[in-house]
């Protein structure tokens, strides 16, 4: 096999993405991004985390709340669009109503 077994893009890719990491090290961005990291991991330490009884009641309560929202939505739009179409449209085009 003659030349490299990768695809040429890969490999301008790999040398691109190799030129911004040394920028990006000499710029001083790879420091802020790793002390961002350090302090995102320390600020989630600190939170407090549902424990498993608590996420189930949030979980059937944010399921309950969908379901009653879902059936109001479609029950509203059944509702209001059987009386557009027989009071309004079925008028406008000159049908019975």
């Amino acid at each position: 096999m003659i030349g490299s077994p990768l695809p040429v893009e890969w490999i301008v890719g790999g040398v691109i993405l190799l030129i911004l990491l040394v920028i990006a090290k000499k710029v001083g961005w790879l420091d802020r991004i790793r002390v961002f990291f350090l302090q995102t991991r320390e600020e989630l330490l600190k939170c407090s985390w549902p424990n498993r009884d608590e996420l189930r009641g949030s979980t059937w309560m944010v399921l309950v709340a969908v379901a009653l929202l879902g059936t109001f939505t479609f029950m509203a739009d059944w509702l209001l669009g059987g009386i557009l179409i027989q009071d309004v449209l079925l008028k406008m085009v000159g049908g019975a109503g």
